[in-house]
């Protein structure tokens, strides 16, 4: 059983890296946790196009409030994105107990 675990652990580090890569060659400019928080809403059921929107907008109105800290940036992004995520298991959780 701990075998099987560490298999399952190894391959979702792999598919991280993987999607990391990925995302810097498209220069996406996620980090691991942002990407990470990314996959975690499109396993819940986030658009993925709205995702992206969302932080296309949350780029350009760091850009318009000229927001140039990188670590304000940052934690209001992930913020966000994990409201997101809470909101979407949320919605998972009502829709489950509604079955």
């Amino acid at each position: 059983m701990a075998s099987a675990a560490n298999a399952n652990l190894n391959a979702v580090r792999e598919t991280m890296d993987v999607l990391l890569e990925i995302s810097r060659l498209l220069n996406t400019g996620l980090d691991m946790e942002s990407l990470s928080i990314c996959v975690r809403l499109c396993e819940q059921g986030i658009n993925p196009e709205a995702l992206s929107a969302v932080i296309k907008e949350l780029r350009r109105a760091s850009e318009s409030f000229k927001v140039h800290n990188y670590y304000a940036y940052y934690y209001y992004a992930s913020y966000l994105l994990k409201m997101l995520l809470r909101t979407a298991q949320t919605e998972d959780r009502r829709q489950t107990s509604n079955v």
